[in-house]
């Protein structure tokens, strides 16, 4: 197979992953709507690992995010962190180091549409990513907005710059450039004390960045006064990554946490 093939094939199927989660999220009887009282609500997860004999290893995870709505418009925010490391004979080496935090700004036009603003911050060490970020704007629809469930589409245009760290030519430094998007985000009642929460969100971009993708779910299920376990996953793609990196990495989380 060639490496074009292989790159159709590889969109393919992750454009087809994609519309399943998305399909499954839209048809799911299942964190309710955002309560319109003014008041911050959202939730905090917050898991990790150690282990240590000849060698020793660790992990710590952090996801938490927020929103405060009123009739007329809603702000939400939302950060993940991700760090372990390994020591073998003394050495020691990070095997994850992500930091992300980014916020959206929704204005409601309707009882169903709203314009919206956003922006996105992030670093990824292991992936060669000192820093990227991206700020955005457009227009989405509440396609379902019930006790038990909502569901939102959206799209707009940005402008994201992306700062590399060590690079080995023909691979650039940076990249920065205007990219468009497409995303739809749920939230589901699966039951009394548990609900699920994904967003999917695709950047195709100018010829110089390429095109990104990012998916993350989360679960919570109360189990006392507020306190909640936890799992989540976050899915990124990008059609362009440095120094010939993975153009996909997934991160599988289980914690601890607290719904407020």
């Amino acid at each position: 197979m060639s490496p074009f093939t292989q790159k159709q094939s590889n969109s393919r199927r992750l454009v087809t992953f994609m519309l399943c989660v998305a399909a499954i999220a839209a048809s799911a009887s299942t964190h309710a709507q955002v309560l319109q009282d003014n008041q911050w609500h959202g939730g905090i997860s917050i898991g990790g690992s150690y282990a240590s004999s000849n060698t020793s290893s660790q992990t710590f995870t952090v996801n938490a995010n927020g929103s405060k709505a009123t009739a007329e418009d809603k702000l939400g925010l939302y950060t993940l962190i991700n760090y372990g490391s390994n020591k073998v004979n003394n050495v020691k080496t990070n095997t994850a180091q992500l930091f992300r935090l980014g916020g959206r700004y929704d204005y409601n036009l309707s009882e169903n549409s709203f314009f919206f603003g956003g922006s996105e911050a992030e670093t990824n060490k292991i992936q060669n990513i000192d820093s990227r970020y991206s700020v955005n704007a457009g227009a989405g629809y509440k396609a379902i907005k019930t006790a038990e469930t909502s569901f939102d589409l959206f799209t707009g245009v940005g402008y994201s710059k992306t700062e590399f760290g060590a690079t080995i030519p023909p691979s650039i430094s940076s990249k920065k450039g205007v990219e468009f998007l497409l995303g739809e985000e749920s939230t589901h009642k699966l039951s009394p004390t548990s609900s699920i929460k994904q967003r999917w969100v695709i950047y195709p971009g100018t010829s110089e960045i390429g095109t990104r993708s990012t998916l993350d779910i989360n679960l919570a299920t109360v189990v006392a006064n507020g306190w909640t376990l936890n799992a989540g996953a976050a899915f990124n793609y990008t059609s362009k990554p440095s120094n010939n990196f993975k153009k996909t990495t997934s991160l599988v989380t289980f914690g601890f946490g607290y719904k407020y």
